[in-house]
Formats: C-alpha cells, sequence, structure tokens
C-alpha cells in the first residue's frame, strides 16, 4: 500500500510539474489538467474542467480529430498535429500524443509546435522562391560540405520535413561536368576558397543532362572555416545560356549592321565620287555665269548627300564603339576659317552676316581636326539655315592651362528660334524642332546627336538657349589640351613630275583621278584592276600609288601585300587607299597590309594634296638622312 501510495504521488507530482501540457479525456471530456496546459492555452480550470474535448480543436479540424478518436481506439495510441485556442485569441499549433488506458479514458500529452510549424513553413517559401529562381531565372544556391566533399545544390530547402528537394553531388563527380577548356580557371580558384575561404567569380560551361554545354556564372565564397582545416562553401550559379544567345546575337547584328554600312557606302560613295569629281573638273573648265551657277549648286548639293551620309555613318559608329580619335596639333585661331568658307557662299546668299571671333591668342591644342570641324559646320551650318535675316556669329574661347585646357565654341543665330515644347528631346537622334511634312527647313536630325556624341567622346559636352523667334545660341565644351607648334612644311611644287599609280577598276572614277592628279602637275599612269596594279608597280618606278579597295580580279589589300613584297625602292612605293570603306578597323586593315594612309571618297583635289602634302612631310626626314 505505501508502494502504491508513493507511486501516485510521484505521478502527481510528475503530472503537476512537467513542462508538456497534460490533459486527460474521459468519455469525451477534459476531466484533468496540469498547470502546464493552463499556461499553453490560457484557460483556466473553471473554463477547462467538464469541457468536451472537441472544443479544443479548429473547427476544421473536426474530421482530421475523429479519425485520431478512432485509430486511439483502434491501436490504442495516435500522433497527430492540430490546432487550440490561443490566449490572445488566434489559434496555436501542436503535437498530441494520446495513449488509451485500461479504464478507457485518454492521457494526451501536448507540445508546442508552433515555432517549428513557423520554421517549416519559411523553409517552405524560401524552397519555392529558390525553385522558381532555378526555373525562371536559372539562378542556383548551393553549399559546398569539404568533409563530406559533397555540394547540396538546394540549401534553401533542408527544412522540409519530407526532405524533398534535396539534391547532394560529389566534388569529382560535378568537376566532371564542367568543359575541359575552362576545367583549369575553375580548379584554380576553387583551390583557393577550399584553402582560404577567397570569394571568386567565374564563368565556365557546364554540360547539361541533355548533353548540350550550358554557359554559367559562379560566385563563391567561404562563409566559415571547419577544424578539419577546409571551409564550409556557399555559392550561387546563373545560367545565362539564353543571355549569352541573346547577347552573340546582338554583337552579330551589330557586325552585320557594320558590315552593310560598310557596303552601302562604298556602293553610295564610288557613284558619288565620279560625280563630285566630274564636277570639279568641269568647274575648271570655261563655262558662261549662267553654267558656273549651275555647277556650283550641283556641288553644294552633293557637298550635302555627302555630309548627310557621312553622319549616318559615324552615329552608327558611335552607337557601336567603333569610333576612333586622332589628335594632331591645330591652331585654333584658324579652324574656324576652315568653316566660315564652306559656308560663306550659303551666307552670302541669304544677306546673312557670318562673323567669327577666335584671335590668335587661342594657340595650339591637340585635336581631332575632323571631328572638331565637323561639329562646328553643323552647329553653324544649322545657325545659317535657320536664320532667315541678320547674321550668325561664332566664337572661340579657351579655359584653363597645358593638358587640362578647355575649348569653348559658341555659335549664336537671329535666327527662328526653337520652340519650347521641342527643346528638351532636340538633341536626340532624327529629332527636328520641326518635324512637319510641311517644314520650311530640311535635315535629317541626325547633326545634333552626332555633335553631341562626338562632343562627349572629347571630354565634355553640349548646349544651348533659344527664344522662338529671337534667335538661339549653341555651345560645345571639350578638352584640348595645349601643345606646341608643329615644324613648317616645306610647301615646294614638287608635284610637278611626280610619277603616280591610279589603280581603279571604275572607268569614271579613272577618269576624275587622271585629271584632277594631271592638272596638278603629276605623270599619271592607270590600272583597272589589283593585278595589272601589281605588274604595273614592279615594271616601273613610281613616287606614289594610290589604290581603290573593292576590285574584280584581285582588291587593293591583296595587291599591297603583293606590291611590298617587291624587292628593292619598289617595295617600298608610297600607297594611299582611295575608298569609300574608310570604318577604324578597315583602316587599320590597309595599315597592316602596308598601305601609308587613305583618301575617303567622294576624292576632292584638295584631298589628294593633303595626303600627298603629309606625306612629303613624313619622308623628308628619311630623306634627309
Amino acid at each position: 500500500m505505501q508502494s502504491e501510495a508513493t507511486d501516485g504521488e510521484a505521478a502527481g507530482w510528475f503530472f503537476e510539474n512537467a513542462l508538456d501540457a497534460f490533459v486527460v479525456v474521459s468519455h469525451g471530456k477534459v476531466v484533468s489538467a496540469n498547470p502546464a496546459w493552463f499556461a499553453l492555452s490560457g484557460w483556466s480550470q473553471a473554463e477547462t474542467l467538464g469541457r468536451p474535448y472537441a472544443e479544443l480543436h479548429h473547427p476544421d479540424e473536426a474530421q482530421h480529430i475523429a479519425d485520431q478518436v478512432m485509430r486511439l481506439r483502434r491501436d490504442g495510441s495516435s500522433i497527430f498535429d492540430h490546432r487550440i485556442p490561443a490566449p490572445d485569441g488566434d489559434w496555436l499549433w501542436v503535437r498530441t500524443r494520446a495513449k488509451r488506458a485500461f479504464d478507457g479514458r485518454a492521457l494526451l500529452v501536448i507540445q508546442d509546435i508552433s515555432t517549428e510549424r513557423q520554421a517549416a513553413e519559411n523553409n517552405e517559401k524560401v524552397g519555392r522562391v529558390a525553385e522558381l529562381l532555378g526555373e525562371t531565372a536559372g539562378v542556383y544556391v548551393w553549399r559546398f560540405d569539404p568533409d563530406a566533399r559533397e555540394y547540396d545544390l538546394n540549401p534553401l530547402v533542408t527544412g522540409r520535413p519530407d526532405g524533398s528537394g534535396l539534391l547532394r553531388v560529389g566534388e569529382a563527380a560535378f568537376k566532371d561536368l564542367i568543359h575541359p577548356d575552362d576545367r583549369g580557371e575553375v580548379e584554380a580558384l576553387w583551390a583557393r576558397v577550399r584553402g582560404a575561404g577567397e570569394p571568386a567569380i567565374v564563368t565556365y560551361r557546364h554540360k547539361a543532362e541533355t548533353g548540350e554545354w550550358r554557359r554559367f556564372r559562379t560566385a563563391w565564397r567561404g562563409v566559415r572555416p571547419l577544424p578539419s582545416g577546409g571551409w564550409d562553401v556557399l555559392g550561387i550559379t546563373q545560367d545565362f545560356t539564353e543571355l549569352a544567345g541573346a547577347r552573340d546575337a546582338a554583337l552579330a547584328a551589330v557586325q552585320a549592321k557594320t558590315e552593310f554600312l560598310a557596303n552601302i557606302s562604298h556602293e553610295i560613295r564610288t557613284p558619288m565620287n565620279g560625280v563630285m569629281g566630274v564636277l570639279h573638273i568641269l568647274k575648271s573648265e570655261p563655262l558662261s555665269d549662267a553654267a558656273q551657277v549651275l555647277v556650283d549648286e550641283a556641288l553644294a548639293c552633293g557637298s550635302t548627300l555627302s555630309q548627310l551620309l557621312g553622319d549616318i555613318i559615324d552615329f552608327s559608329r558611335i552607337e557601336g564603339g567603333g569610333l576612333q580619335l586622332t589628335a594632331e596639333p591645330l591652331d585654333l585661331s584658324r579652324e574656324g576659317d576652315v568653316v566660315i568658307g564652306m559656308l560663306r557662299a550659303d551666307a552670302d546668299a541669304r544677306g546673312l552676316a557670318l562673323t567669327i571671333n577666335a584671335p590668335e591668342s587661342l594657340g595650339w591644342a591637340s585635336l581631332d581636326p575632323v571631328r572638331l570641324r565637323q561639329m562646328l559646320f553643323n552647329l553653324a551650318g544649322n545657325a545659317v539655315k535657320f536664320t532667315l535675316k541678320g547674321g550668325v556669329r561664332i566664337i572661340l574661347a579657351t579655359s584653363g592651362e597645358g593638358a587640362a585646357q578647355r575649348l569653348r565654341i559658341e555659335v549664336s543665330d537671329t535666327g527662328v528660334g526653337i520652340p519650347m515644347e521641342a527643346q528638351a528631346n532636340l538633341l536626340d537622334r532624327f529629332q527636328q524642332a520641326d518635324g512637319s511634312s510641311t517644314r520650311r527647313f530640311g535635315g535629317s536630325g541626325l547633326g545634333l546627336a552626332v555633335t553631341k556624341a562626338l562632343a562627349e567622346l572629347m571630354g565634355g559636352g553640349i548646349g544651348f538657349t533659344s527664344l522662338e523667334g529671337a534667335g538661339s545660341t549653341f555651345w560645345i565644351d571639350i578638352a584640348a589640351p595645349a601643345c606646341a607648334a608643329p615644324a613648317p612644311v616645306r610647301a615646294d611644287p614638287w608635284l610637278t613630275g611626280l610619277r603616280v599609280l591610279v589603280v581603279e577598276d571604275n572607268p569614271t572614277n579613272r577618269m576624275v583621278a587622271l585629271r584632277m592628279l594631271t592638272e596638278l602637275g603629276a605623270d599619271v599612269e592607270i590600272a583597272r584592276d589589283g593585278s595589272e596594279g601589281v605588274e604595273q608597280a614592279s615594271a616601273g618606278a613610281y613616287d606614289i600609288i594610290f589604290m581603290d579597295i573593292q576590285m574584280p580580279v584581285m582588291d587593293g589589300v591583296e595587291a599591297a601585300l603583293r606590291i611590298r613584297a617587291l624587292p628593292g625602292p619598289t617595295g617600298q612605293t608610297p600607297i594611299v587607299a582611295t575608298t569609300a570603306n574608310v570604318l577604324p578597323e578597315q583602316i587599320e586593315s590597309y595599315r597592316r597590309a602596308g598601305m601609308d594612309g587613305y583618301v575617303a571618297k567622294p576624292i576632292s583635289p584638295a584631298a589628294l594634296l593633303a595626303e600627298i602634302s603629309r606625306l612629303a612631310a613624313a619622308m623628308a626626314p628619311e630623306q634627309a638622312a
């Protein structure tokens, strides 16, 4: 009897002091509960004892509880999760272990699993996010266990009760899936994180289950050192195969665009060269005053067409990052005179005053002369075009000293001005202040966009102020490092008697080159393709060779290479490319073939003379030596 009493006291003490909640149910009602239950549920003894057991559960779980009661009666025990009312009025997740006693009562041990349940739900959400990232964006998070030498390829779902989503791969098996050409770089970086936890980012090709090579970008870092000496590593991998494919397609499109521009440039410039050349020759012939006016008008139209073509090609080159600047010493006080001379006739015809303020004190600066004049011509040309009366004034000024010197160009006019609503986007490509079909002033809308891009490429920018009906002022501010004036070039009339070989397949262009160079005093011979050019170059002693690029039988690049292979002075004859293909990579290919320079089509006498003078100046020190 004493033993039974002692056992009863021990059981009573455990019932009263256990951390888990204990509830005794008899005939469907609660007959006893320990303090842990009252603390867990927030109910009092009066609210608990005698209460139907069914009221301890969420209404939605009635069938679930009925099934567990049937199992308890059948098997004598049951374990199940359910919800009970919480003290704050919400519902609390618990796990109940039920056992049927010999007298028919049910003994329930109830544990609070709300924290565990919340963690599982959070892990489930994170796992779903991880799966979604993998399925939609090809992004995967992984962990490397250096002791097991295994990758857990989805560590974000390790909290799932069913263990689903786990994928462990051995280190060796995973490395075998890396493309052999990329494996060396990956393993070298991997050794650093294995030994010192050093982070890295690497791009490589990975073999998929389908057998195709996917392109991966992976970043990893050591998160904690282990007693074994290795590092626990966490990483993230993105499958960017489709993105890389899109990028490659975009690059291919850019290349195709470049090739198209090169071809269309050649196809347009070649006949334009003939037209402009004939007009230049015709201008030197005895003509009536009326005919002279017509020739001048045709030359102006051809110049405009050439400028438009140049703008289109230049803008494409700038967008593709292919435009390169070639700086040389420039006398800033004279740069504006070139543009003024080009626009003078148009300004005079309109009755406009065209003036420039560029004092000699501006000195010399290292700039790309072609691009500087192009920007100045675009701004001044627009000013003349959009000014009906009054005038256009150009001002050049410098600030700063030495390498930090900057050049500011302002072009002011008394023209029509720019409407306020058109000013915001005026510097964008293909934008015009008046885009209607009835606009008074033409243009492609590319000139200002090209000028803006060039100014930014030259370390500066462009801006303007304008008032509709009262004119505009456009300005450019660019880097213009100061430099010393170059040594003067001898200007002796050495062109007379100069032996020139012109290699050109187009009959009109051959005629134009022959007339231009003959009138300049040169002794000119003609070859109709590259093969003839090589043959004539090897047989005769020429002072300079003008070489077309795109020709049948043999192109100009191949012809230049063969001429350079000729022995003696013949193989050193200066070769100048005459071509419409003047993209930077094309010019570089001419230089690699041994050519000494180029003249862009359409060719003018001034361009020929300038290139011959440049070559003469470059050869003078060699001849003196």
